[in-house]
Protein backbone atom coordinates (compact mmCIF):
# COMPACT_ATOMS: atom_id res chain seq x y z
CA UNK A 1 0.00 0.00 0.00
CA UNK A 2 2.80 2.38 0.88
CA UNK A 3 4.44 1.82 -2.51
CA UNK A 4 1.25 2.60 -4.43
CA UNK A 5 0.70 5.69 -2.26
CA UNK A 6 4.22 6.89 -3.08
CA UNK A 7 3.66 6.13 -6.74
CA UNK A 8 0.39 8.10 -6.72
CA UNK A 9 2.05 11.02 -4.99
CA UNK A 10 4.96 10.93 -7.45
CA UNK A 11 2.60 10.73 -10.41
CA UNK A 12 0.58 13.69 -9.16
CA UNK A 13 3.64 15.82 -8.45
CA UNK A 14 5.28 14.87 -11.76
CA UNK A 15 2.10 15.51 -13.72
CA UNK A 16 1.59 18.84 -12.00
CA UNK A 17 5.17 19.88 -12.70
CA UNK A 18 4.83 18.88 -16.36
CA UNK A 19 1.57 20.81 -16.70
CA UNK A 20 3.10 23.89 -15.08
CA UNK A 21 6.15 23.79 -17.35
CA UNK A 22 3.96 23.33 -20.43
CA UNK A 23 1.75 26.24 -19.44
CA UNK A 24 4.70 28.47 -18.61
CA UNK A 25 6.40 27.82 -21.93
CA UNK A 26 3.22 28.44 -23.94
CA UNK A 27 3.01 31.94 -25.46
CA UNK A 28 -0.02 33.24 -23.56
CA UNK A 29 -0.89 36.37 -21.64
CA UNK A 30 -0.63 36.39 -17.86
CA UNK A 31 -4.40 36.24 -17.48
CA UNK A 32 -4.71 33.29 -19.86
CA UNK A 33 -1.84 31.55 -18.12
CA UNK A 34 -3.44 32.02 -14.69
CA UNK A 35 -6.74 30.68 -16.02
CA UNK A 36 -4.97 27.65 -17.51
CA UNK A 37 -3.07 27.04 -14.27
CA UNK A 38 -6.31 27.25 -12.27
CA UNK A 39 -8.01 24.80 -14.65
CA UNK A 40 -5.11 22.35 -14.49
CA UNK A 41 -5.02 22.62 -10.70
CA UNK A 42 -8.72 21.78 -10.52
CA UNK A 43 -8.25 18.85 -12.91
CA UNK A 44 -5.40 17.41 -10.80
CA UNK A 45 -7.34 17.86 -7.58
CA UNK A 46 -10.31 16.06 -9.13
CA UNK A 47 -8.03 13.27 -10.35
CA UNK A 48 -6.44 12.88 -6.91
CA UNK A 49 -9.88 12.76 -5.31
CA UNK A 50 -10.96 10.07 -7.79
CA UNK A 51 -7.87 7.97 -7.03
CA UNK A 52 -8.46 8.36 -3.29
CA UNK A 53 -12.09 7.28 -3.66
CA UNK A 54 -10.98 4.28 -5.75
CA UNK A 55 -8.48 3.23 -3.06
CA UNK A 56 -11.12 3.43 -0.33
CA UNK A 57 -13.61 1.46 -2.46
CA UNK A 58 -11.10 -1.27 -3.33
CA UNK A 59 -9.98 -1.58 0.28
CA UNK A 60 -13.57 -1.87 1.46
CA UNK A 61 -14.20 -4.55 -1.16
CA UNK A 62 -11.10 -6.44 -0.03
CA UNK A 63 -12.32 -6.32 3.58
CA UNK A 64 -15.67 -7.77 2.53
CA UNK A 65 -13.97 -10.52 0.56
CA UNK A 66 -11.75 -11.41 3.53
CA UNK A 67 -14.77 -11.57 5.84
CA UNK A 68 -16.68 -13.73 3.36
CA UNK A 69 -13.72 -16.10 2.98
CA UNK A 70 -13.36 -16.38 6.75
CA UNK A 71 -17.06 -17.16 7.06
CA UNK A 72 -16.76 -19.79 4.32
CA UNK A 73 -13.75 -21.37 6.04
CA UNK A 74 -15.63 -21.42 9.33
CA UNK A 75 -18.60 -23.13 7.69
CA UNK A 76 -16.36 -25.65 5.94
CA UNK A 77 -14.54 -26.48 9.16
CA UNK A 78 -17.86 -26.88 10.96
CA UNK A 79 -19.17 -29.12 8.17
CA UNK A 80 -15.96 -31.14 8.26
CA UNK A 81 -16.23 -31.55 12.02
CA UNK A 82 -19.86 -32.65 11.65
CA UNK A 83 -18.90 -35.12 8.91
CA UNK A 84 -16.06 -36.53 11.00
CA UNK A 85 -18.37 -36.86 13.98
CA UNK A 86 -21.04 -38.55 11.85
CA UNK A 87 -18.50 -40.90 10.26
CA UNK A 88 -17.09 -41.89 13.62
CA UNK A 89 -20.60 -42.33 15.00
CA UNK A 90 -21.59 -44.49 12.01
CA UNK A 91 -18.43 -46.54 12.36
CA UNK A 92 -19.13 -47.07 16.03
CA UNK A 93 -22.57 -48.43 15.25
CA UNK A 94 -20.98 -50.93 12.87
CA UNK A 95 -18.47 -52.11 15.47
CA UNK A 96 -20.55 -54.18 17.86
CA UNK A 97 -17.58 -56.33 18.79
CA UNK A 98 -15.55 -53.40 20.24
CA UNK A 99 -15.55 -53.19 23.99
CA UNK A 100 -17.34 -50.42 25.84
CA UNK A 101 -14.05 -48.80 26.90
CA UNK A 102 -12.75 -48.59 23.35
CA UNK A 103 -16.07 -47.21 22.17
CA UNK A 104 -16.09 -44.51 24.85
CA UNK A 105 -12.51 -43.59 23.93
CA UNK A 106 -13.44 -43.17 20.24
CA UNK A 107 -16.37 -40.92 21.16
CA UNK A 108 -14.14 -38.75 23.31
CA UNK A 109 -11.53 -38.48 20.54
CA UNK A 110 -14.13 -37.57 17.91
CA UNK A 111 -15.56 -34.94 20.24
CA UNK A 112 -12.06 -33.55 20.81
CA UNK A 113 -11.49 -33.44 17.06
CA UNK A 114 -14.80 -31.63 16.52
CA UNK A 115 -13.91 -29.11 19.20
CA UNK A 116 -10.47 -28.55 17.67
CA UNK A 117 -11.96 -28.00 14.21
CA UNK A 118 -14.49 -25.53 15.58
CA UNK A 119 -11.79 -23.70 17.53
CA UNK A 120 -9.53 -23.57 14.45
CA UNK A 121 -12.40 -22.22 12.36
CA UNK A 122 -13.14 -19.57 14.98
CA UNK A 123 -9.47 -18.60 15.15
CA UNK A 124 -9.29 -18.34 11.35
CA UNK A 125 -12.36 -16.13 11.32
CA UNK A 126 -10.88 -13.84 14.02
CA UNK A 127 -7.61 -13.50 12.10
CA UNK A 128 -9.47 -12.69 8.89
CA UNK A 129 -11.62 -10.06 10.63
CA UNK A 130 -8.54 -8.45 12.20
CA UNK A 131 -6.82 -8.39 8.80
CA UNK A 132 -9.82 -6.77 7.13
CA UNK A 133 -9.98 -4.10 9.85
CA UNK A 134 -6.27 -3.39 9.35
CA UNK A 135 -6.82 -3.06 5.61
CA UNK A 136 -9.64 -0.55 6.14
CA UNK A 137 -7.48 1.45 8.58
CA UNK A 138 -4.57 1.45 6.11
CA UNK A 139 -6.88 2.61 3.33
CA UNK A 140 -8.15 5.51 5.43
CA UNK A 141 -4.59 6.52 6.30
CA UNK A 142 -3.59 6.32 2.65
CA UNK A 143 -6.58 8.46 1.71
CA UNK A 144 -5.56 11.11 4.25
CA UNK A 145 -1.94 11.00 3.06
CA UNK A 146 -3.10 11.44 -0.53
CA UNK A 147 -5.26 14.42 0.44
CA UNK A 148 -2.31 16.00 2.28
CA UNK A 149 -0.04 15.42 -0.71
CA UNK A 150 -2.54 16.96 -3.11
CA UNK A 151 -3.06 19.92 -0.79
CA UNK A 152 0.69 20.46 -0.50
CA UNK A 153 1.06 20.24 -4.28
CA UNK A 154 -1.78 22.72 -4.82
CA UNK A 155 -0.24 25.13 -2.30
CA UNK A 156 3.16 24.83 -3.96
CA UNK A 157 1.58 25.39 -7.36
CA UNK A 158 -0.29 28.45 -6.10
CA UNK A 159 2.91 29.86 -4.57
CA UNK A 160 4.86 29.27 -7.78
CA UNK A 161 2.06 30.86 -9.82
CA UNK A 162 2.09 33.92 -7.58
CA UNK A 163 5.87 34.08 -7.78
CA UNK A 164 5.77 33.90 -11.56
CA UNK A 165 3.04 36.52 -11.79
CA UNK A 166 5.12 38.84 -9.59
CA UNK A 167 8.15 38.31 -11.85
CA UNK A 168 6.51 39.07 -15.21
CA UNK A 169 9.38 39.72 -17.66
CA UNK A 170 9.56 42.87 -19.78
CA UNK A 171 9.52 41.83 -23.41
CA UNK A 172 9.61 45.35 -24.87
CA UNK A 173 13.39 45.22 -25.48
CA UNK A 174 13.14 41.83 -27.11
CA UNK A 175 10.25 43.08 -29.21
CA UNK A 176 12.28 46.08 -30.42
CA UNK A 177 15.27 43.88 -31.26
CA UNK A 178 13.08 41.49 -33.23
CA UNK A 179 11.46 44.40 -35.05
CA UNK A 180 14.90 45.74 -36.01
CA UNK A 181 16.01 42.29 -37.22
CA UNK A 182 12.90 41.92 -39.33
CA UNK A 183 13.43 45.36 -40.86
CA UNK A 184 17.09 44.50 -41.62
CA UNK A 185 16.14 41.25 -43.30
CA UNK A 186 13.14 42.70 -45.15
CA UNK A 187 14.08 46.18 -46.41
CA UNK A 188 10.75 46.66 -48.22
Amino acid sequence: MAKSGRFLAGALIGGTAAAVVALLLAPKSGKEMREDLAKKTDEWLDLASDYTDDIVTKTSEMGSIVKDRASDLSEQASDLASNVKETVSDSMDDMDDITADTLADLKRQSSDLSDRFRKAAGDAKDVAEDASEDIVIDAKETKEDAKDTVSEGAEALAAKTKEMNDETPDFSEVKEELKEEVEKNNPE
